[in-house]
């Protein structure tokens, strides 16, 4: 009788312990994705909220896998991370540096992409345009009256029919290429595109001209 009663007894607590830790899956992912709430001042996000915001900054600065643009010509469609970039060096740049202001009509169109405290500390190449690639990754996403407005210049042409060429420069040649492949994401045509890989650094070991930067253009 007594063995009856223990093999019922460990027979009920088993049923209890298989309904009992058993929850479902779905409920457990659901807990996890909570909504943003506020506590005492502070705003505490989901898991969800964060790799959402995440996955749309990458989406932001990261180029696309393929990119359609035209020229005049039938639509293409290209790889950014395919592209071989014209490379320009210092004695091209040198030899088209233009006599007046800076202009964003001027071909080669010279863009600093580097930060400006790194431009107060150093300089920059003169006539070039300060487009900072970190801080603003957009830039070349803009309207052109949004440009203007932030950067204070007319934005480069985007026109199908500009013959312009825009050279990207940094401090040793990586955020220039970063920055190009975002210009053509952006829709610019990659023939028009330029990178000087040897950078501010290059034009400053070739003793290239410096010019003061003071965050006016």
């Amino acid at each position: 009788m007594a063995a009856i009663l223990q093999s019922t007894i460990r027979r009920t607590a088993s049923a209890l312990s298989s309904t009992t830790i058993k929850t479902p899956t779905r409920q457990i992912l659901r807990s996890t994705a909570l909504p943003a709430t506020t506590t005492r001042g502070l705003t505490i996000y989901s898991r969800r909220s964060i790799l959402t915001t995440k996955k749309q900054y990458q989406t932001l600065i990261q180029p696309q896998s393929q990119i359609r643009w035209s020229s005049g010509k039938p639509e293409k469609t290209v790889d950014p991370e395919s592209l071989n970039f014209r490379q320009w060096g210092f004695e091209d740049i040198k030899s088209t540096l233009p006599a007046d202001e800076p202009s964003p009509t001027h071909s080669p169109i010279l863009i600093d992409v580097r930060e400006p405290a790194e431009l107060q500390a150093s300089g920059i190449i003169p006539h070039a345009l300060s487009i900072p690639l970190a801080s603003q990754p957009d830039a070349m996403y803009l309207t052109p009256d949004e440009f203007e407005t932030r950067f204070g210049f007319p934005k480069p042409s985007l026109d199908a029919g500009s013959d312009s060429q825009i050279v990207f420069y940094c401090k040793a040649g990586v955020r220039a290429d970063a920055a190009a492949r975002l210009a053509v994401q952006a829709g610019y045509d990659p023939e028009r595109i330029g990178v000087y890989m040897g950078s501010w650094l290059d034009w400053v070991r070739n003793g290239g001209k410096v010019e003061i930067w003071d965050g006016d253009d």
